[in-house]
């Protein structure tokens, strides 16, 4: 079965425009058209749409896509290369989570901080609030011992 761009975007999600996009990029060499210009997807070509949005998630840039697309064209004996890229690109996401998790314990610590001072009825981080100041002194003490 073939699917027109707009049926790809259909049962892929992908935006017809982003997959014109891609497309006129070379990343869907063996997408067949007819005499019209118009592209026309093969159930195996919707599983490209679907790795290629992956890999565009994550980052991959569209010439190392090509790359990646030029290695499975030549056949298996690129199977190690394209794992090896594949298991950095996994490893670029693995750090990538590992930040978000710091980020995430930063932003959970200053929203419970907030919650605090909501419940004392204290600005502790406002400059022009009383209660600043009282910590600016606080801040003092403790260096000072």
């Amino acid at each position: 079965m073939a699917y027109t761009i707009i049926e790809v975007e259909r049962k892929t999600g992908v935006n017809s425009r982003k997959l014109r996009f891609w497309a006129d990029k070379g990343l869907f060499p063996f997408v067949e058209k007819d005499k019209n210009g118009v592209r026309y997807f093969s159930e195996q070509d919707l599983q490209w749409v679907i790795w290629i949005d992956c890999f565009r998630q994550i980052g991959m840039s569209i010439p190392k896509i090509k790359d990646y697309i030029k290695l499975c064209a030549k056949g298996s004996s690129t199977m190690p290369q394209r794992l090896s890229i594949i298991l950095n690109e996994r490893q670029k996401v693995i750090n990538e989570l590992t930040d978000l998790q710091n980020i995430l314990q930063k932003l959970d610590y200053k929203a419970k901080y907030y919650s605090d001072m909501i419940e004392k009825s204290k600005d502790e981080l406002n400059p022009l609030s009383k209660d600043y100041a009282k910590i600016k002194t606080e801040r003092r003490k403790i260096k000072s011992h």
